[in-house]
């Protein structure tokens, strides 16, 4: 089992979070202006801790085809360490019947909130079906988070909920399913969650790149109040690439820090760890499903700062993050772009999330 180095002193990733406590609350550029010099000699001094430790390395995540549950919970859920349970799903309904057809004939009139990827404040309402013809005939469309199991219950049938449920964290406050659909070579962009997830690939493949919380001082994202963060890293949005990793300015430092990747197939389970950075790229059309659970204890144990910063978010503020995130993570983005109200204007009476609860529908 491959592991990443270990290669920032402790006062400097405790200087880095400093830096990020105050551009949350101050802001970026007026902290800039105020402490830009001392910031310089910061990341003069990380780069040069860092070349100590020479050029960092892709490490390939382990697949394991015989992992037993004792096995999984100590030495990856408990110590926070990536894992492919390859095949694990093969005999799921998910893998076995999903498709963009299946979706588009079972579901296809449900209208939902389609984020545009390209212009981060803007949104629009589609239906399933339209969604799908985009994706099947070349179109960039990537639809993220659908809530599935809130507007349809009885899929959750399609999953050996048992065998999920037995490998999350105990004492888990909030559980929920998200499917991803996309075309080829969409991409969503490097970014981290305060949930643990099982991801479970369904239809297609799709390549994760993922970077350990450890290295959040290099990848330094924008700082925001609110309860979900990225880094700037696909090519049409003039950032760092990954995929094509270019290590010119001002990305100098990512040569230096290792990441782990791999491409999933159908029936494979990957568990992604709690704030783990991650990034993907689907190598075909694709459809995956994540079952992703929050628990306080391991948020604060694995990033104590950015589980603190979740819970100060003011855009909008954590008890409607909360509500929202339970309704559809598509509306709590749109709330994060300051359009919640145009949405509910838009969506009244087309968007009707059913009252049954999942566990009803297993009885």
């Amino acid at each position: 089992m491959e592991t990443y180095k270990r290669n920032i002193k402790p006062g400097q990733r405790f200087e880095y979070g400093v830096y990020q406590v105050l551009d949350q609350f101050f802001g970026r550029e007026r902290m800039v202006k105020l402490l830009g010099g001392r910031r310089k000699n910061f990341y003069k001094r990380l780069q040069e801790t860092l070349r100590k430790s020479g050029d960092g390395k892709a490490i390939e995540i382990e697949r394991r085809t015989d992992l037993s549950l004792k096995d999984f919970r100590k030495n990856y859920l408990k110590k926070g360490i990536p894992v492919i349970m390859e095949g694990a799903a093969n005999d799921w309904d998910c893998v076995k019947k999903w498709s963009f057809e299946y979706f588009k004939d079972l579901h296809g009139t449900d209208e939902v909130a389609m984020l545009d990827d390209k212009d981060k404040k803007n949104f629009e309402i589609m239906t399933l079906a339209d969604i799908m013809d985009n994706i099947q005939g070349g179109g960039k469309k990537y639809y993220r988070f659908y809530p599935l199991l809130s507007r349809h219950p009885e899929h959750i049938k399609d999953f050996d909920y048992g065998w999920l449920r037995e490998r999350r964290n105990k004492n888990t406050l909030i559980e929920e399913f998200r499917v991803m659909m996309g075309g080829k070579d969409t991409t969503t962009g490097l970014h981290i969650e305060n949930r643990g997830n099982l991801f479970v690939q369904t239809y297609g493949e799709k390549k994760w790149i993922l970077y350990p919380p450890y290295y959040t001082s290099i990848l330094d994202p924008k700082p925001v109040r609110f309860a979900y963060r990225s880094v700037q890293v696909t090519p049409e949005r003039g950032g760092f690439n990954p995929f094509n990793p270019k290590y010119d300015a001002p990305y100098e430092l990512y040569k230096y820090i290792d990441h782990y990747e791999t491409i999933l197939k159908p029936g494979d389970v990957l568990w992604v760890p709690t704030f783990y950075w991650h990034t993907v790229v689907n190598t075909s059309n694709s459809i995956g499903v994540g079952y992703r659970w929050f628990n306080l204890f391991v948020g604060f144990r694995t990033a104590p700062l950015y589980m603190f910063l979740d819970f100060v978010s003011t855009k909008p503020p954590i008890w409607k993050v909360i509500k929202l995130f339970k309704e559809d993570i598509n509306v709590l983005l749109i709330a994060q772009r300051g359009k919640l109200d145009k949405y509910r204007k838009e969506s009244e009476g087309r968007i009707v999330i059913p009252k049954v609860k999942v566990t009803e529908t297993m009885k």
